[in-house]
């Protein structure tokens, strides 16, 4: 699986009784297809994974599977709280033939570097898929850290980790250890300049279900300057706090309603909403309607 370019973590669509709504998710996709990015993950972060049902997460990812009908790689996220919990998304992830995983650690249970490793094995020998790994111990209290990668990642499966932890020197760390076949991929949205200031090729951006054309942008050298300069306002007050949120409301600003929220998490409020006007008015051609 190739993963240069921009994956996008979709958001779930919900209807206004809360319900997963498939046409809704179904457009969404065609919209990002429509602004050229380069695969989709389903059922991450951004995407309220863990406020999903399995058979919710089923129903996604298969609408997800037959609307893409293999014009770019989609990639399902596995989260959970223990090894079975990730096994029961993998399974389903390998029945419906998804492209890949996106593996993030178990949250909560705080597992030894070894007890991490044997987890993400666990998850490997039982799909056969190939996993790109899913660093963010903000979320989950532990991250995939050298002892860790020195033993994940020889594997053939593994190709990558999505970096979201926020420690900018894990990327030379990695980057310096020269694992075979294995890709860093950016995962902080308001940092990206970094990522591709190093020679970083690939990012799975939740700010890209709003601003594909800007992620796009950063990603080519030509027009780097202009398009970071452009969103950084709105990067970075996203990534600021009430993340899911903000990402939903500037969809919806942007033309694709997507503000019902799982909770314990809340809509954004009308302040926030006014001040993402106010930010994409700022970012101008780099955020353009995307329907509507």
């Amino acid at each position: 699986m190739n993963l240069a370019g921009v994956y996008v973590p979709l958001i779930t669509r919900f209807d206004e009784a809360g319900h997963v709504d498939k046409k809704a998710n179904q457009e969404f996709i065609e919209v990002m297809l429509a602004n050229g990015v380069t695969g989709v993950v389903v059922g991450g972060t951004t995407g309220e994974g863990y406020a999903l049902t399995l058979d919710e997460r089923h129903h996604v990812l298969a609408t997800a599977i037959k609307q893409v009908n293999g014009r770019i790689p989609v990639m399902a996220g596995v989260g959970g709280v223990s090894t079975n919990e990730a096994l029961d998304h993998a399974a389903m992830a390998r029945r419906l033939e998804a492209d890949g995983l996106m593996i993030a650690a178990p949250a909560y249970v705080l597992p030894t570097p070894s007890e991490l490793v044997t987890h993400v094995e666990a998850i490997l020998k039982a799909t056969g898929l190939e996993a790109v790994l899913y660093d963010y111990p903000a979320r989950t209290g532990v991250s995939f850290s050298a002892e860790v990668l020195d033993m994940l990642a020889p594997h053939d499966q593994v190709i990558g980790i999505k970096e979201a932890s926020g420690d900018l020197a894990r990327i030379d760390m990695i980057q310096q250890r020269n694992y075979n076949s294995f890709e860093v991929v950016c995962g902080n949205d308001s940092d990206s300049r970094v990522f591709f200031d190093k020679g970083v090729t690939s990012w799975i951006g939740g700010i890209a279900n709003a601003l594909p054309k800007a992620h796009e942008g950063i990603m080519n050298p030509t027009t780097r300057d202009e398009a970071f300069a452009a969103v950084l306002p709105l990067l970075s007050y996203i990534e600021a706090g009430q993340y899911n949120a903000k990402v939903k409301a500037l969809a919806g600003i942007l033309g694709l309603p997507s503000g019902y929220i799982r909770g314990p998490l809340k809509p954004a409020t009308a302040e926030q909403t006014s001040k993402l006007r106010e930010l994409v008015d700022i970012a101008g051609e780099w955020a353009p309607v995307l329907a509507g």
